[in-house]
């Protein structure tokens, strides 16, 4: 089996400062990526919730264990931690479009791994339609960004 890398929500205990008001405030997700290993396992690592900068340790997929104590607080990625590792034209990309952490993630696993895929850069809905535009990796180090537009039918 081949080494594969996805984005998945991890839940925290936290609520959105926009949300605090409400009665019953739903708790703040987040978008993370994880990779698998050889056999298809998920690969255990931390990473830092956005929101309130609590540490979890991703145990599978859509599942965490929040760190009580500073374990692995040195442990967790950073954007900049990245940025080192990618070229400076597609840093600049992913900062003029504000990507997040798993979209760095995800960009510099497509390169080591010469995985052909793609992020998407940017999104909007208009009446049943979905447009925007991704960056899609081509293989060899080159990047691509083009636009996209469909039908969403929402039930």
């Amino acid at each position: 089996m081949v080494k594969t890398g996805t984005k998945h929500l991890i839940g925290c205990r936290c609520i959105l400062p926009t949300l605090k008001s409400k009665k019953d405030p739903p708790l703040h997700s987040f978008v993370v990526f994880s990779e698998t290993d050889e056999r298809g396992n998920l690969i255990e690592r931390y990473v830092t919730c956005n929101n309130c900068g609590v540490v979890h340790k991703v145990t599978g997929f859509c599942q965490s264990e929040i760190i009580n104590n500073f374990e692995g607080t040195n442990a967790s990625l950073t954007i900049d931690d990245i940025k080192i590792s990618l070229s400076e034209s597609v840093c600049r990309i992913l900062e003029t479009y504000n990507a997040e952490l798993c979209d760095y993630e995800h960009v510099k696993f497509m390169i080591e791994n010469d995985v052909r895929d793609f992020i998407v850069l940017s999104q909007e809905f208009n009446d049943d339609r979905k447009s925007g535009k991704i960056l899609k990796y081509k293989g060899k180090g080159k990047f691509e960004i083009e636009p996209f537009s469909r039908s969403e039918f929402l039930q």
